[in-house]
């Protein structure tokens, strides 16, 4: 039976789930709903045969194979992962795609993954040395750059490590941090937009590089300490982490200048803070409270701090999945409208299978099959590249369509494409993200991530009123969701970006907060969930509209004036007015 799905899946979907299992008893990890009946023809699929053409048995046949147990979870750099993008390499194919990458559909990339190993951290207080001891009083995470790193330094507290004017604070004031360790407090200021926040907690560590800090001691605050205990955080930043090589054989790192980051344990940290007359204590209930007036200002710390960590490293390679369709206008050619979704998840974790996890005779699921996240989302993808390619009329701007690889990683798969894009021919003017859909209800409407901050919000209002799909406010700000996909890798670049979520009516939010509590990273994430086709269906027209309404407009998607991250990481891009409101509250 194994074969039989393979087999259909990599012909192009030419068997249906929902055929197969006319055919065939239901197996284990199969979907077990059929398709419900398609509602009434909307004006977009009235007025186009290619979206009417829109089918919710491909989408079904594509989560299917890519959410089976075969592919493992399809960790980045496993040989399952290498399976799922040769299948989706396939499709392209068969839609008539061309390869982006010159004459492959494949964009290789290195990936580095560093580890700590032994390491140490002391500091002079007065005529003592105090010596921390690592996994009780501190961490430290790998190096990416340095197998062995042993720095000599004075330090320097520089409050939460925020330097944003707009906002008006700027924690870096009156100090000197060039060859010198910064200790900073985790987070960002209360009080400011969640997605501003999320970007300036982020990117402290880029901008003390540019600053010549030379290493970075990080003291958790309050909401960070009640969230997760220090002996956890240990835990998990010994896990190891991973960027990708670039062509030049450099591992990426945003922060060069850094050569070591670590982590301190309350106690520890209060003892370094008090070395030099000052209560830490004090300092992060000021940090913590979003009515405090003052902040506490930058000083040198007494003394100088040393470390010595050595790092080990491995390499390995996974793939980007990269197809084009070109334009129909040569004045557009350079102009590509790029749609993403990311292929990996986070694989099998043998590890986790402990004895007395399961009923005697049964075994532990280890799988992460990863149906939602994001098997959904590369098979709407794929939906929409087909019935696009299959059009009448290409859209006058060319698109690439990929399937990117290591966003479980950090994003990695789509900030190495969006820092070295496949097309020497253009540059992506727009993205369209797919991510995480949950097709667990009856569709209605979706929450635009990113329709606030650029002219893509309008195109939004408008295939939805075409498809009579409505648009809602986030829901859950605190998540910060717009920063922590792939599209966010193409904004930080300066290209505006859209990422829609399924939405709050008809038990879409109770649905998606479920889904999170039950199902999301774990190995229940599967086939055995109650899918809705057709709402995958109406999702995928959805976002073909607001495609092939972004590749056939006159103007290409333009970051609004004022906007926090246009103003960010496109100062020079041509602007549109502001809006009274936003796009999503209308």
């Amino acid at each position: 039976m194994r074969k039989l799905i393979l087999a259909a899946a990599l012909a192009g979907c030419a068997l249906s789930p929902i055929a197969a299992q006319a055919q065939q008893a239901p197996r284990q990890n199969s979907p077990q709903q059929a398709a419900p009946q398609q509602a009434a023809l909307s004006p977009a699929e009235r007025s186009d045969p290619a979206a009417a053409a829109i089918d919710a048995d491909q989408i079904a046949a594509t989560v299917t194979f890519l959410a089976d147990d075969l592919l493992q979870g399809r960790d980045t750099g496993s040989e399952y992962y290498d399976i799922a993008a040769a299948y989706v390499a396939s499709r392209y194919m068969a839609m008539g795609l061309q390869p982006a990458n010159g004459d492959s559909f494949m964009q290789d990339i290195v990936f580095r993954s560093t580890t700590a190993g032994d390491a140490a951290l002391s500091y002079a207080a007065g005529d003592e040395t105090v010596q921390l001891e690592a996994g009780k009083d501190f961490v430290v995470t790998g190096s990416y750059a340095d197998r062995q790193v042993d720095l000599t330094a004075p330090m320097v507290f520089v409050g939460q490590g925020i330097h944003s004017p707009e906002n008006g604070i700027d924690d870096y004031a009156g100090v000197d941090v060039a060859g010198k360790i910064v200790v900073v407090v985790s987070g960002a200021p209360k009080g400011l937009p969640g997605e501003i926040a999320s970007t300036l907690a982020n990117t402290k560590t880029e901008y003390a590089s540019q600053q010549g800090a030379v290493g970075m001691i990080s003291i958790r605050n309050l909401e960070s300490l009640e969230r997760m205990s220090f002996d956890k955080l240990a835990t998990y930043l010994q896990e190891p982490r991973e960027t990708w090589v670039g062509p030049d054989g450099k591992a990426n790192v945003a922060d060069p200048n850094l050569r070591f980051s670590a982590y301190l344990s309350p106690d520890a940290a209060a003892r370094l803070i008090a070395a030099s007359g000052h209560d830490l204590q004090d300092m992060l209930e000021t940090y913590d409270d979003a009515k405090a007036k003052t902040r506490p200002a930058a000083f040198d710390l007494a003394g100088t701090a040393s470390v010595s960590v050595a790092s080990e490293w491995e390499d390995k390679t996974s793939a980007n999945v990269v197809a084009m369709l070109p334009g129909s206008d040569p004045a557009l050619a350079g102009e590509y409208v790029v749609m993403s979704a990311h292929l990996d998840h986070v694989g099998n974790h043998l590890s986790d299978a402990a004895e007395g996890d399961a009923a005697e005779g049964e075994e532990t699921d280890t799988i992460y099959n990863g149906a939602m996240d994001n098997a959904t989302g590369v098979a709407t993808m794929l939906e929409v590249a087909r019935v696009i390619a299959m059009g009448p009329n290409r859209p006058r701007r060319p698109i690439l369509f990929a399937a990117v690889t290591a966003e479980e990683k950090g994003l990695l798969g789509s900030e190495y494409l969006a820092k070295n894009f496949v097309r020497d021919d253009g540059e992506p003017v727009g993205v369209v993200n797919f991510d995480m859909p949950i097709l667990l209800y009856d569709l209605a409407d979706v929450v635009g991530f990113g329709a606030e901050n650029s002219t893509m919000g309008q195109t939004l209002i408008r295939a939805g009123a075409s498809t009579g799909i409505g648009v809602s406010p986030d829901f859950l700000p605190e998540e910060n969701l717009f920063t922590r996909s792939d599209h966010y890798s193409f904004v930080k670049e300066g290209v505006p970006a859209l990422f829609l979520m399924t939405g709050v009516q008809n038990g879409g939010k109770e649905a998606f907060t479920n889904f999170l509590g039950t199902n999301y990273h774990k190995p229940t994430d599967d086939l055995t969930q109650d899918l809705n086709w057709e709402s995958a269906r109406k999702f995928a027209l959805l976002n073909y509209q607001i495609v092939k309404l972004t590749a056939n407009a006159d103007e290409r998607p333009m970051w609004y004036e004022g906007n926090y991250f246009g103003d960010n990481f496109a100062p020079d891009a041509p602007r549109a007015p502001a809006l009274a409101a936003s796009p999503a509250a209308k």
